[in-house]
């Protein structure tokens, strides 16, 4: 019986040794998290399927400006247009804080900064170190009505 011929794999031409880079992060420059985002409360607050491409677009762009800042800065001076400061949960609407995330997280200080002049709202999180992991998205200001 004859052999049958297989078909070598073509050998991949050596790609060239340039390697493409990622832009490095200033130290301590704000980086953002959606990991622990709630899309979905159970009261309905926090929610942006209403809003239109135009408030998501100044929300990533509000995220892309913040970004440029030092994490240690929006925490210790928030600055007034951000009015970035602790969110103190029994002058809030939501006096249990951010339940649905675990004990640690939960025991995080909270943080908030506005998205703009009170057009847009204000987005609810938390650092771990210059890490802001988002958890509530407010266009309506519903945390402190």
């Amino acid at each position: 019986m004859a052999k049958k011929h297989r078909p070598q794999a073509r050998k991949i031409a050596k790609q060239s040794n340039v390697k493409p880079t990622q832009p490095k992060n200033e130290e301590g420059a704000m980086i953002f998290s959606f990991k622990h985002l709630q899309l979905e409360h159970p009261q309905g607050k926090f929610c942006i399927k209403a809003k239109d491409g135009n408030y998501l677009s100044k929300f990533l762009g509000r995220l892309k400006d913040v970004s440029q800042q030092k994490a240690n800065e929006l925490r210790q001076s928030g600055g007034k247009a951000l009015r970035a400061h602790t969110i103190d949960w029994e002058h809030t609407s939501e006096k249990s804080g951010f339940n649905h995330l675990n004990e640690q997280l939960q025991a995080l200080t909270p943080y908030q900064f506005q998205l703009s002049a009170n057009e847009h709202g204000r987005i609810h999180g938390f650092f771990i170190d210059n890490v802001f992991y988002a958890v509530w998205l407010d266009p309506n200001h519903e945390l402190y009505p």
